[in-house]
């Protein structure tokens, strides 16, 4: 090996790690998919654009959890029907949302980005 080409090897392996380190995303807080585990009562996955099951009956004070599977990000939209509405925040694949129903009623969900989509629902009894 001729030493005239170890500062260039240097700076190879520098120009290498330093690419290759943009690849892998730290963990933070804000990651939706790093939440304090919590009991649920009912799972809805995010599959190929749609919700499934697309219905679910729950009673009061149970929790929801929505899983996105899909390699798209998402935002879910709850709507009280004919009240409040709430969203989840962006879901990327694998991420989940969970949400806790304290009031009885109806609650329409649908996918923000993708509203002509199918749309589910969830009574609370």
């Amino acid at each position: 090996m001729n030493l005239r080409n170890i500062p260039f090897l240097v700076l190879l392996v520098f120009l290498i790690t330093l690419a290759f380190s943009g690849c892998v995303g730290e963990q933070t807080s804000e990651n939706v998919s790093e939440q304090e585990p919590v009991d649920v009562d009912a799972i809805v996955y995010i599959e190929e654009y749609a919700f499934k099951p697309e219905y679910t009956m729950i009673s009061p004070d149970e929790t929801v959890m929505w899983v996105n599977n899909d390699s798209v990000a998402f935002i879910v939209k709850i709507n009280l029907v004919g009240g409040d509405s709430f969203q989840s925040p962006t879901l990327r694949k694998d991420d989940t949302f969970t949400y806790t129903f304290q009031n009885r009623g109806t609650y329409k969900y649908e996918l923000v980005t993708h509203p002509w989509k199918n749309s589910g629902f969830i009574v609370v009894e």
